[in-house]
C-alpha cells in the first residue's frame, strides 16, 4: 500500500503529495490523519508529514515511511 504524505514544511517546493511505501507492520496501524516521518530528499534527517490518503500504485521511486508518531482525528 502506498500513502500519499503531505510533508510539514512552510518551502513552497514542497506543497504538493508524496508518496511512500507503508511497511508490513504498519498496515494495521496508519490511517488518514497518521503523523510520520519520512525519508525525504539525499538529507539523512527525516521529515515530519501527515497521510492524507492511500493508493494501490505510485508511478514515483518511493521510499518506505520510517516511523509512524501518532494519529490526529
Amino acid at each position: 500500500m502506498i500513502a500519499e504524505v503531505i510533508i510539514s514544511s512552510n518551502a513552497k517546493d514542497l506543497n504538493r503529495i508524496f508518496d511512500y511505501n507503508v511497511p508490513a507492520e504498519m498496515l494495521g496501524t496508519i490511517c488518514v490523519g497518521s503523523k510520520v516521518l519520512v525519508p525525504f530528499g539525499t538529507m539523512k534527517r527525516y521529515q515530519e508529514g501527515f497521510v492524507i490518503g492511500f493508493k494501490e500504485k505510485s508511478e514515483f521511486k518511493i521510499k518506505n515511511i520510517a516511523k509512524l508518531e501518532e494519529r490526529w482525528t
